[in-house]
């Protein structure tokens, strides 16, 4: 069992590591990088038999290059962290050639991995999700519970998790994740709905859930939530920000989701900016 750390070979993708890094430790886990590089380009104009000839070169070259690549980012790991971490986890490395995406699902399946950490890079809107980026790519083929990590975050220990839900019964298998991630942190769950319907109704399915979880509440592990707000985005911002939230999970693909992953608004999120996501799937 492992993490899966797919890396470009970054400046970021090193500062991220170290999220993995204390990520490993906390449940005892190995690293595995992964570095995915595009099949080498050949000129249409060539004739087939030697373009085959001269493809397999580039082949061979190609993976030459990045296996040398991935020797100097993992030196590179080594030296960056032998101060604060002289005891660095087991680290793996894996070259793979293909699209990003499909790739790191693969090895994530193949590698029996428990969690993916990816680096995002600080974008306007929801562009860290949405479009061609590797990290959307990521984010829709790979199952498993995805950590992503913004742009110049730093690690501390995470004292308060927040989880954007929709209060369904479904939700209690990923509560049941994060009851287990806040225990390694020593975290608090902080579950929150933002609504803009009944409150009545709203309000009996916080009872029910306060019910269901009541000696992990009277444990102070877990709470429950309503944020009033027509604006989802803007309900999650001020959530986050008031209750200052280190880690926020969510549940892709539910219902209530959909508008924050699909939608078309630009507005920007600044705490995508400033902690790291969890993503989990439906």
């Amino acid at each position: 069992m492992s993490i899966l750390f797919p890396t470009n070979f970054s400046d970021q993708s090193v500062e991220t590591f170290g999220f993995a890094l204390h990520l490993a430790k906390k449940f005892n886990l190995d690293i595995t990088l992964l570095h995915v590089y595009p099949l080498p380009m050949t000129l249409p104009s060539m004739d087939e038999g030697r373009m085959a000839e001269v493809t397999d070169d580039m082949i061979q070259a190609t993976i030459a290059a990045n296996e040398e690549r991935l020797n100097l980012f993992k030196q590179r790991l080594s030296d960056h962290y032998a101060n604060a971490h002289p005891d660095v986890v087991r680290v793996n490395g894996i070259l793979r050639m293909g699209f990003v995406g499909e790739e790191v699902a693969r090895c994530a399946e193949e590698e029996h991995a428990d969690f993916v950490v990816i680096s995002a890079k600080k974008a306007t809107g929801l562009k860290r999700f949405l479009g061609g980026s590797d990290v959307a790519s990521i984010i829709r083929r790979c199952q498993l519970p995805i950590f992503t990590v913004p742009e110049h975050y730093s690690f501390h220990n995470i004292d308060k998790i927040g989880y954007a839900t929709d209060l369904t019964f479904s939700d209690n298998e990923v509560i049941a994740r994060l009851l287990v991630l806040g225990e390694k942190f020593g975290a608090t769950v902080k579950c929150f709905h933002v609504h803009d319907s009944n409150l009545d109704i709203e309000n009996a399915i916080i009872k029910e859930f306060i019910e269901q979880y009541k000696d992990d509440a009277n444990a102070r592990k877990i709470s429950f939530d309503l944020v009033d707000n027509i604006n989802i985005h803007d309900g999650i911002d001020y959530y986050v920000k008031n209750n200052n939230i280190e880690l926020l999970a969510v549940l892709k693909q539910k219902k209530y989701w959909l508008e924050i992953f699909e939608s078309s608004m630009t507005k920007q999120l600044v705490f995508h900016e400033k902690i790291p996501m969890l993503i989990y799937h439906e």
